[in-house]
């Protein structure tokens, strides 16, 4: 985390006032988060352990709901942008050099959405809300310094794509709890919250993965009869295939990361909620 700066003008922009105001703390948050060149790894996890490490603990469900919630509102705002570089998904704080005066800057770590790396390389304006399939290019001082030519624009995901991405994962992810409460109505005892969160989150991994459900079954049945964590889950499920083909070729599937297991901790939580509000009716 780094001490940051608040100009006046924060509190009177337009932008600002459009979104809500757990939008706003967590934007505040986000700029001492992030590098000082306005980049940060977009890992839920990561963020509100560093950010808001007292409510993690006090109320871990409800502090990843409602920071999972702000950052995607700043990002439909045009506020944060969200985009991946070799497989790394990670955000930039918008208008980052108007917003933060940094006299000695460190290394940037990763990449600016437009490829760039270090404080007032580039000053990125545009927002992705828009839907422009890239940013504008980069011209004069801020392209190739010393030549004048404008410097490639590395494009952004299209918001609608995304969109459309988040909605099928979120099906996944509802499709894996649904198979991890099942096998828990059929166990004698009650899973604890957090094990069937990160169960969740493997098997949603091997959905997304083409594995069937019936050796994802099988495979869970495999972890429980070992009484291991559920990160070993993703093993079973690869025995599962092979005892399935005789020992055949299978599919081995990776570890769930820590935000796959964020999101299917916020996905367990609503359906809870949505089962004590059915019970109430």
């Amino acid at each position: 985390m780094r001490i940051r700066g608040t100009k006046p003008e924060f509190w009177k922009s337009k932008r600002i006032a459009s979104v809500s105001w757990d939008a706003r703390l967590v934007l505040k948050g986000l700029e001492s988060y992030v590098d000082d060149n306005g980049v940060g790894v977009d890992d839920i996890e990561l963020i509100v352990s560093d950010v808001f490490p007292r409510d993690m603990f006090s109320n871990p469900r409800e502090t990843v709901a409602r920071v999972s919630e702000a950052i995607s509102e700043l990002h439909r705002a045009g506020l944060v942008h969200r985009y991946e570089t070799k497989g790394e998904r990670l955000l930039f704080v918008s208008f980052w050099e108007s917003a933060q005066r940094i006299d000695k800057p460190g290394k940037g770590r990763n990449p600016r959405p437009d490829g760039t790396l270090e404080y007032k390389d580039s000053e990125i304006r545009e927002s992705v809300a828009i839907s422009p399939e890239t940013l504008a290019p980069v011209t004069g001082e801020q392209g190739n310094r010393g030549t004048g030519e404008q410097a490639a624009v590395v494009p952004l995901r299209n918001y609608v794509a995304e969109r459309e991405v988040e909605v099928s994962r979120r099906t996944t992810v509802q499709t894996g709890a649904k198979i991890v409460n099942q096998f828990n109505d059929r166990i004698p005892e009650t899973l604890p919250s957090k094990t069937r969160q990160d169960l969740t989150a493997h098997v949603t991994v091997a959905l997304q993965d083409g594995i069937s459900e019936a050796h994802i079954r099988r495979g869970i049945e495999l972890w429980y009869a070992k009484a291991l964590g559920p990160g070993a889950l993703p093993g079973f499920i690869f025995e599962a295939q092979r005892e399935a083909n005789g020992g055949g070729q299978a599919i081995r599937t990776r570890q769930a990361t820590g935000t796959e297991r964020a999101i299917a901790g916020l996905e367990l939580a609503a359906q809870y909620a949505e089962e004590e509000r059915n019970g109430e009716k």
